[in-house]
């Protein structure tokens, strides 16, 4: 296809678009804010393996559970540093 007729079909694309439905309907706007929520038991074990006490902590004391194991069923202790 040569360049004169791409230019061709997208005029007469853009005359049939031009007061069609979908040009006529309202622009609809989404101001959806994302926030990731990470499950708590992934949490802790980003805390231990970063050793961040502190963090390790306060999750305990939320009712992290010591035994949670990610999908490779590596749990809190394989996750502490050396």
């Amino acid at each position: 296809m040569k360049m004169a007729d791409a230019k061709q079909k997208r005029n007469e694309q853009l005359k049939r678009w031009l007061g069609s439905e979908t040009d006529q309907e309202p622009p609809v706007l989404k101001k959806k804010k994302t926030k990731v929520k990470f499950d708590d038991g992934a949490v802790f074990l980003a805390a231990c393996s970063s050793g961040d006490t502190e963090e390790v902590l306060r999750l305990l004391d939320r009712g992290a559970d010591i035994n949670y194991a990610n999908v490779d069923g590596l749990t809190a202790l394989h996750q502490t540093l050396p």
